[in-house]
């Protein structure tokens, strides 16, 4: 898989010394909680090592990025495209920051060379995401890279003791190409 080069970040393949940023956002509480009960609870090293692992291999399923410093290649985050419905053309899209990389306009350019590839290369017709409803920031930065609300999941998710809602969100071929 090629690289995807942006203006300040790129989207690269995975190294084994990416564990360390991986482990990261894996034990910040504020990130871990926005990806789902995979990471609801504590995740041992060598689970995150075995996920790595599986994506160095190409047994993982999806297509995955490291979100890296266009620069250094120092990993930023991490971003892919899962859940392929190749009748549909469609595939789900999951990213995640490390903290200090939020709020910067890194995961909106991530996320668009990320659609780029979706929709120019896997030749998809819609991309998807979901997120939790009480994450209003992560919701605007979709909505600024052309993501639609399409419905609402309710108590689709769990974290801090309680059922909540997720939203999903998606982007069509022909909304991308219209620039959002």
């Amino acid at each position: 898989m090629s690289r995807l080069i942006g203006e300040r970040i790129m989207l690269r393949e995975y190294r084994r010394e990416d564990i360390d940023g991986m482990r990261a956002w894996i034990v910040d509480p504020d990130a871990a909680c926005q990806m789902g009960c995979y990471y609801a609870g504590p995740q041992t090293w060598e689970q995150t090592e075995a996920a790595l692992e599986r994506i160095l291999r190409g047994d993982a399923g999806g297509v995955h990025w490291v979100v890296a410093d266009r620069t250094d290649f120092v990993y930023m985050g991490q971003c892919d495209l899962t859940r392929f419905d190749h009748v549909a053309a469609s595939a789900e899209l999951g990213i995640v920051l490390l903290s200090e990389n939020r709020g910067h306009g890194i995961g909106r350019e991530a996320i668009h060379l990320a659609l780029g590839f979706a929709f120019g290369q896997l030749n998809l017709n819609r991309v998807y995401l979901k997120v939790y409803a009480d994450n209003p920031r992560a919701i605007r930065c979709y909505e600024r890279c052309g993501f639609q609300v399409e419905g609402r999941l309710r108590q689709d998710g769990y974290k801090d003791g309680e059922y909540c809602d997720k939203i999903v969100m998606g982007i069509l071929r022909e909304e991308y190409e219209r620039g959002g």
